[in-house]
């Protein structure tokens, strides 16, 4: 009887195991075999989405529906909180599933379609954000569009419901669908034209950029610098490193022009200000390290904590930057301790590669059932105290201005996520709080504190669910990481900083190349359990910030170890971003190459935002590379660049801070360092801790130069007869004569130096 009792209940069990397979796959819908991580989470909604595809571009033309398009990310709050409201509603998915062709975009992956669609936002409703909602018809013109909607117009937010839009927009299909497609055709032809007188060139004008350009540029940051906190405006703030990129190259070439010493002051100022304070701020993660995405107060406190790889690069060059000239101990241990992050929570360890990103949002504990953002980072009062000795509790709520009932405003908490919970921010003041706790001294403290990271940093690991993480693989961020390693371990002398750029570039070498094509790819992945790289089933090439990324990587990575194969490398990149990308009418790149039907619009990007515009990192491209190969169509193509954009460029330069940067270097010219030396370690060293942004560097001793291939006139600068030392400082390819000692050289380079007193 017991056996009869047992097999009819492992029976049931099979059954059940068997019935919820089914379910599950029952509900697996067409982003099932994806490879994004952000499609992969909407794999199992009862939404029948499609990829961006021909597939669904079919289905949408044979029956007649509209394309509803939802682009997002996989760390985005708000996708996640629309995905939970009305993508995982059956009453929503099946009015979606009966009246239109659902499709989903990671817009990471595919920048081209978040591109062309976000513009169309943008230019009927003046905003943008994501999740991007966007109604198409069946040729892709887009018809509506918006971002976040709650589900039903009886929710918060006044927006309206998206159950309502759903319903009207298939209603006015249903009746006045000719009418509906020709004012998309209209639309689309209005937005092309638009652009069009946007970005004419301006071959057949006699405009040209002029020096005022830059000192706009300057006084609109210095005018709208926060004083007391740093950074741009008001709240929400971001980090902007192209600011203090233009800052400090403003600084430093004022310096070499004995310029007006109160300019570059205060560029200096400003930079290592907000640098500080974001340092010691809520947006730096103060137990685990990185950067948080922005603050959305003015002082740096309450960040939006999802942390992005693009932002850890480009932090690090303007910190490796900063550093170079002030020597700055909170500046160079905020570079280290971003590396360290980056490295243990953003790196395949295997194959050398950098994710994309950690989410905002995780679940408080790992018996909760709801994510909260920032839950992973926060601190309750009471639970500071039960992990910590009552005195190290005392001292580390004091320093990291812990409050019993939570530090947050609750303006800067509208769903009451961060109730009660403190967000670590300190103003760095040991000394304060030394003679408050009566301690010995500041050492005694950095211990204490030191002692109470530890605990809470273990005890966040151990018990609370990490945020999800994107585990893809992007050519153009991991580019920017590139940069930010290379950069660290020139000012820090670390060659483990060095040793981690290497392998990040042989990795874009090895799986970001396609093998046929010997394209640069946009993206790959990673199989967790056996390590493999894998991709999607249709590769997709590298866009133009793939190729510009990935081009700046290699030069700043040639100026750390000096292997001239990545120059070459970077050469053969930028030959092929010419081909692909560059448009002879307008004189500047597009963001496509215009190979993919699918894409109705070819835009170029202009402005710097969140990442650098790609032709304005392509200006500093082709101006290094210009001068390492002696190669005159670089600088050509540089100058009609500068001309595309001269009209932007004279009236709101402050937009394009990336390129005012490239032609103020352009102007003030690139100082070139020959080097033919036995003991290149102490040049080297003096060189790469220095800040002298217009400049290249080529080492001459080297039997076996490849560059030599490429720049003939670098023979008549080798001397092969004997080893002393020779460097020739050059300026625009006219040099003086040669240097035959480091203390001779030093006393040349010194004047043009920029330091911080």
């Amino acid at each position: 009887m017991y056996n009869f009792w047992r097999s009819q209940n492992f029976t049931v069990f099979r059954l059940a195991v068997r019935m919820a397979q089914q379910e599950q796959q029952r509900f697996a819908n067409h982003l099932a075999k994806e490879k994004s991580p952000y499609l992969q989470q909407h794999a199992h909604n009862p939404v029948n989405w499609y990829p961006w595809s021909e597939e669904a571009f079919e289905k949408s033309r044979k029956e007649n529906k509209p394309i509803f398009l939802s682009i997002g990310y996989s760390t985005c709050h708000w996708c996640h909180v629309m995905e939970h409201e009305s993508f995982e509603n059956s009453e929503i998915a099946k009015i979606l599933n009966d009246h239109f062709v659902s499709i989903k975009v990671d817009r990471e992956e595919r920048p081209d379609v978040d591109r062309v669609y976000m513009t169309y936002l943008q230019a009927t409703q003046g905003g943008g954000g994501w999740p991007l909602s966007v109604w198409l018809t069946p040729q892709l013109q887009p018809f509506f569009s918006g971002t976040y909607f709650p589900p039903t117009s009886e929710r918060q937010y006044g927006r309206p419901g998206f159950k309502e839009i759903l319903l009207k927009l298939n209603e006015a299909w249903r009746t006045k669908s000719n009418d509906i497609i020709d004012g998309s055709k209209d639309a689309v032809q209005q937005l092309t034209t638009a652009m069009e007188k946007q970005s004419v060139s301006t071959e057949n004008t006699s405009d040209g950029i002029t020096n005022k350009s830059i000192q706009t540029c300057f006084a609109y940051f210095a005018n709208d610098f926060d004083d007391d906190h740093g950074g741009f405006g008001t709240s929400p703030k971001f980090p902007q490193p192209v600011n203090f990129n233009f800052l400090l190259t403003h600084a430093a070439l004022c310096h070499q022009s004995k310029g007006k010493v109160d300019i570059a002051k205060l560029a200096l100022d400003m930079t290592q200000l907000t640098l500080k304070k974001m340092a010691l701020g809520g947006i730096n993660d103060q137990l685990g390290k990185g950067f948080h995405r922005y603050s959305t107060d003015n002082r740096w406190h309450v960040p939006h904590f999802e942390k992005m790889l693009y932002d850890q690069g480009q932090i690090a060059v303007a910190l490796a930057d900063t550093y170079a000239i002030t020597k700055n101990e909170l500046i160079g241990q905020t570079l280290r301790d971003l590396i360290l992050y980056v490295e243990r929570d953003l790196r395949h360890s295997q194959h050398g590669g950098f994710y994309c990103a950690e989410d905002a949002d995780s679940l408080p504990m790992k018996t909760d059932k709801k994510k909260k953002e920032g839950a992973f980072y926060v601190w309750n009062y009471d639970e500071l105290h039960k992990l910590l000795s009552e005195k190290n509790a005392q001292i580390f709520c004091y320093y990291y201005q812990c409050k019993k009932d939570g530090n947050v405003d609750p303006m800067q908490d509208p769903h009451d996520e961060l109730k009660h919970q403190n967000v670590l921010i300190t103003d760095g003041n040991l000394q304060a709080t030394v003679e408050k706790f009566k301690l010995a001294n500041t050492n005694e403290l950095k211990q204490i504190l030191a002692e109470c990271h530890d605990i809470l940093f273990a005890y966040r690991n151990e018990n609370r669910p990490r945020p999800h993480r994107d585990e893809k693989f992007l050519a153009s961020w991991n580019g920017l990481m590139v940069s930010g390693l290379a950069r660290a371990a020139c000012v820090l002398q670390e060659s483990n900083y060095t040793q981690l750029a290497e392998q990040a570039i042989t990795f874009i070498r090895t799986y970001l190349i396609d093998s046929s094509t010997k394209r640069l790819l946009r993206a790959c992945y990673v199989d967790q359990k056996t390590h493999r790289i894998e991709y999607t089933e249709s590769k997709v090439n590298g866009f133009l910030d793939d190729y510009a990324f990935v081009i700046q990587a290699c030069i700043d990575l040639y100026e750390t170890n000096f292997d001239e194969e990545l120059l070459i490398f970077a050469y053969d990149l930028q030959k092929q971003q010419d081909e692909f990308f560059w448009d002879s009418n307008k004189n500047r790149y597009l963001s496509t190459d215009g190979k993919d039907i699918s894409i109705i619009l070819r835009l170029s990007e202009d402005h710097d935002g969140a990442e650098p515009s790609p032709n304005a990192i392509s200006s500093l491209n082709l101006l290094r590379l210009g001068h390492y190969f002696d190669d005159s169509s670089f600088h050509d193509r540089l100058r009609l660049l500068f001309k595309s954009y001269s009209h932007q460029l004279n009236r709101v330069p402050m937009t394009m801070p990336t390129m005012i940067r490239c032609y103020e270097m352009y102007t003030q010219g690139i100082n070139e360092i020959l080097i033919q030396s036995s003991n290149l370690e102490e040049i080297n060293r003096y060189i790469q801790t220095s800040y002298l942004p217009n400049k290249i560097i080529i080492n001459l001793t080297k039997s076996n130069n490849k560059l030599l291939q490429y720049n003939k006139q670098l023979t008549s600068y080798m001397d092969k007869t004997n080893e002393q030392t020779r460097i020739f400082l050059c300026r625009n390819f006219q040099c003086q004569l040669p240097v035959t000692s480091f203390e001779e050289f030093k006393q040349k380079l010194d004047p043009l130096i920029l330091t911080y007193e």
